[in-house]
């Protein structure tokens, strides 16, 4: 294999076996930056199929990932119809039903590795011709790291219909051997086919950007959510990256008192359960949530969203 992420002095080659099996061993071992620390002269291949491994088996593009927020992550990520400002990180159509100025924040800590952490922020705010906003998310440590800065533009243009458009900067950084950027753009819709039930499209980098000498995924969602009752909400998508299989993904959300919800889901490549809890407190809304992967174990996630215009509500 050839790894040419970054114009450097020499190039990385490995069978794909070969890396499949370190790959494997590193991201189990717990520690990465012990073998960084050892085997300096592998910095550049190690992380960037750690990131890889963990992409293809699990989260699809780290930092440039369209699946962001801990109450998404309790859902599967089956959030396309989401009308907050998670909807910044997932799909901006969402964010056109604001009402005045909201932020959240989100970490999460895949299969327990410092390492592999994600931290997110996605603030918005409504105008009279529509909202904006703007998405900040950063992933990995000092030895390699993902950014991506996002703005984005949504707006209702009937009653059951709104879009959205995001332009993103992404950035990736190898200690020592420097940086690769790109720009590209998302785009996405809501619509309400019918009462209760809500259908939603995403499409993240359609244009195939390069960052570096590697082509960038894209990657379409389209998905429905139907509202049961007040208390129940069930979704379910289908996504396509251009450099994996189909997945499927499903999700649940139950509320079981005034400021409680309760929520699961399941996403079908690669086969992997979550669940998450909601809890509201005036205009703060706490999401706590966890996916767990039978080879590498449980991705614990932490969040908030504020609204301080009034009393927030939990959907």
């Amino acid at each position: 294999m050839n790894i040419g992420l970054f114009k450097k002095k020499e190039k990385i080659r490995l069978l794909p076996s070969e890396m499949y099996s370190l790959i494997f061993k590193v991201v189990r071992m717990r520690h990465l930056s012990f073998i960084i620390h050892r085997y300096p002269k592998f910095i550049p291949f190690l992380i960037f199929c750690i990131s890889f491994f963990t992409a293809s088996i699990a989260f699809s593009q780290n930092a440039f990932s369209t699946a962001a927020g801990a109450r998404g992550i309790g859902m599967g990520n089956a959030n396309l119809t989401l009308k907050d400002v998670h909807s910044g990180f997932n799909n901006p159509a969402g964010l056109a039903y604001l009402d005045g100025f909201s932020g959240a924040a989100f970490v999460e800590n895949r299969f327990l590795l410092q390492e592999l952490q994600l931290a997110a922020i996605s603030v918005a705010q409504s105008t009279n011709s529509g909202t904006i906003g703007m998405t900040l998310q950063y992933f990995g440590f000092e030895e390699y790291n993902e950014q991506k800065i996002g703005l984005n533009y949504s707006r209702q243009l009937f009653d059951k219909l709104s879009i959205g458009a995001q332009f993103d900067f992404l950035s990736t950084r190898v200690k020592e051997y420097g940086n690769a950027s790109a720009i590209t753009f998302e785009v996405g819709l809501q619509y309400e086919i019918l009462d209760k039930l809500t259908a939603g499209i995403h499409v993240f980098n359609p244009i195939r950007a390069t960052i570096g000498t590697e082509n960038l995924p894209s990657i379409i969602q389209i998905g429905i959510t139907y509202q049961v009752a007040d208390y129940l909400t069930i979704s379910s998508a289908i996504e396509k990256d251009t450099a994996l299989p189909y997945n499927a993904k499903f999700g649940l959300e139950y509320q079981v008192a005034d400021n409680i919800q309760l929520r699961a889901g399941m996403n079908s490549n690669p086969n992997r359960f979550s669940f998450g809890v909601g809890y509201l407190v005036n205009q703060l809304q706490l999401n706590v949530a966890a996916t767990y992967h039978d080879v590498l174990g449980f991705s614990p996630a932490v969040g908030f969203r504020f609204t301080p215009k009034k009393k927030a509500t939990l959907n």
